[in-house]
């Protein structure tokens, strides 16, 4: 079902390939939600000045946390 390149992924974050599409899943919508904010701040640049580094930040630091203490 998954490629040697996926199950090798899969293998090096430690998730099944349910758990993955599921963390992709809460990754991307809320990486959706900000958007507003960074259009937002292309028009307006005093506004949401860190919304977008703060967010990506807090996701980056959560997935590593994730792959990391398992």
């Amino acid at each position: 079902m998954f490629s040697k390149a996926c199950k090798a992924h899969l293998k090096q974050v430690n998730e099944s390939g349910l758990q993955h599409a599921y963390q992709a899943i809460v990754v991307a919508i809320r990486l959706q939600l900000v958007i507003p904010a960074v259009i937002i701040h292309a028009i307006i640049p005093g506004l949401f000045t860190n919304t977008a580094t703060n967010v990506m930040k807090s996701i980056l630091e959560k997935r590593h946390e994730q792959t990391t203490k398992r």
